[in-house]
């Protein structure tokens, strides 16, 4: 039996509404990701690798590693290019530094010496991907250089934090992506999507 708040929101997504509507985010998931002639299964396939590289930190890579593992993976491409833009200027900060402060916790539980204090991370974190740095700086050495030095200082922490962090993100992503979709085409029933009305393989 599925939330009533999963319905709800259908219900707002599927309104109808004036023109110029005042929530483009809604406008934008019904057509972009409700409204994708796929099964429902490839859609949140490919909405959950996109999460998942996201949170990874690739910088400049994101794009084209979502679109080898959908392709891989038979996932839809579209869902993954949309969902892989969580990861932007404004939101790469706090998500690495978050997975680094998580693989700080977990890796602590077996190695305690700091080669990084989480004050030093985070005033690197800052430095090198604050947004003036990110707009004048990327395509300059320095950057790059101060890139390499951070991930070369707390590269394990990162990836073990953003590996665990991508995953569940990844899967709640999925479930909801996946049941939101089955919903809203039971309640809105489409001559295209009768081919995946019984599809529960990708």
């Amino acid at each position: 039996m599925h939330s009533s708040w999963a319905i709800a929101m259908i219900d707002t997504m599927t309104r109808q509404r004036p023109r110029k509507s005042r929530q483009p985010l809604l406008r934008f998931l019904k057509y972009h990701i409700l409204h994708i002639n796929d099964s429902p299964a490839r859609i949140a396939l490919g909405l959950a690798i996109g999460i998942q590289i996201a949170w990874t930190p690739i910088i400049g890579l994101h794009i084209l590693i979502t679109i080898v593992a959908a392709t891989l993976l038979r996932a839809n491409k579209i869902a993954a290019l949309t969902s892989v833009w969580l990861s932007n200027i404004f939101t790469y900060v706090p998500m690495m530094y978050s997975s680094y402060l998580l693989g700080c916790l977990l890796r602590n539980i077996f190695r305690h010496e700091e080669i990084l204090s989480r004050v030093e991370a985070s005033v690197m974190f800052k430095e090198t991907f604050s947004p003036s740095s990110m707009f004048t700086c990327l395509w300059s050495s320095r950057f790059w250089q101060s890139l390499f030095n951070l991930f070369k200082a707390i590269g394990p922490e990162l990836w073990l934090g953003s590996l665990i962090l991508g995953f569940l993100s990844a899967l709640g992503g999925y479930l909801f992506c996946y049941n939101i979709i089955r919903i809203h085409r039971r309640k809105n029933p489409h001559r295209r999507f009768h081919k995946y009305s019984t599809d529960t393989k990708l």
